[in-house]
């Protein structure tokens, strides 16, 4: 197992098992090169930890360095060779960053933590669901100051739209350590077409407003529910907007689901 492998594993298990945004993380020195590689499809939504340290020397170090709107969120780590802080990042910052630093002597730590994106964003209903829409456009974006977009990044309960194996309640269950079998209430969104991925996987993909795709909806009660779900999909999807039609006449609700997003 080579040394980010070993340090992917360490911090997806670390994260699982702290609820207090606390990082147990055994190897932080990690320092090599990274070599210069062209970047893949993944490479931008892949969501990494990236150690606090040398010229990124807080959030907002790397705020300014990757030329980002707001300061990215804090990890703190404690480890065999002591403690450590990360910032929760995504892989166009670290990109950025690679970039920014490429003519000095610093090389930052990144542990890749393999998990669905997610970032909706204050300024548009980006990202969401359809390919019809598209949620950049200047109708789609804040017109005042004080609009919110919803559901907003932090938002909990969150109504979420499942279509695979997340909507099997037993499943579902056992993912979130439930004491006993989910409520899962049967609705559909518009905007998405189910493909096959290696040959016995759904995935959902974008597809026009006349597309619709029938599945459950689940309330997801707190962030810490939700990252497990977030684990178990991996950054093979990332998390969208969508609107959810509750088939059992609950009306149409404002919710998240999971794209897929490699080819």
């Amino acid at each position: 197992m080579d040394l980010l492998t070993e340090l992917e594993n360490i911090a997806i298990e670390a994260e699982n098992e702290n609820k207090n945004n606390t990082l147990e993380i055994s190897l932080v020195n990690g320092n090599r090169p990274t070599p210069q590689l062209k970047p893949q499809k993944r490479d931008y939504t892949t969501i990494y930890l990236v150690k606090v340290e040398g010229p990124l020397a807080s959030p907002f170090h790397i705020q300014k360095i990757a030329g980002l709107l707001e300061p990215p969120p804090l990890k703190a780590g404690e480890g065999e060779l002591g403690s450590a802080i990360f910032c929760l990042i995504k892989g166009t910052t670290r990109l950025a960053i690679l970039s920014a630093l490429s003519n000095t002597t610093h090389k930052p730590t990144f542990i890749r933590v393999n998990m669905a994106d997610k970032h909706l964003s204050n300024y548009s209903m980006s990202p969401y669901l359809g390919s019809d829409i598209d949620p950049t456009l200047p109708h789609h974006r804040a017109q005042s100051m004080d609009q919110i977009f919803l559901p907003a990044q932090n938002q909990y309960p969150v109504r979420y739209f499942f279509y695979g194996t997340l909507s099997d309640p037993e499943i579902l269950a056992r993912k979130l350590s439930l004491p006993e079998l989910p409520i899962l209430r049967r609705a559909m969104v518009k905007g998405g077409r189910i493909k096959m991925w290696g040959g016995k996987y759904k995935a959902l993909v974008d597809g026009p407003l006349s597309s619709i795709v029938h599945g459950w909806a689940y309330e997801v009660m707190s962030e810490e529910e939700e990252e497990q779900l977030r684990y178990y999909e991996t950054d093979q999807y990332e998390v969208v907007r969508c609107e959810i039609h509750m088939v059992d006449g609950g009306g149409i609700v404002k919710g998240l689901t999971f794209r897929f997003i490699d080819d």
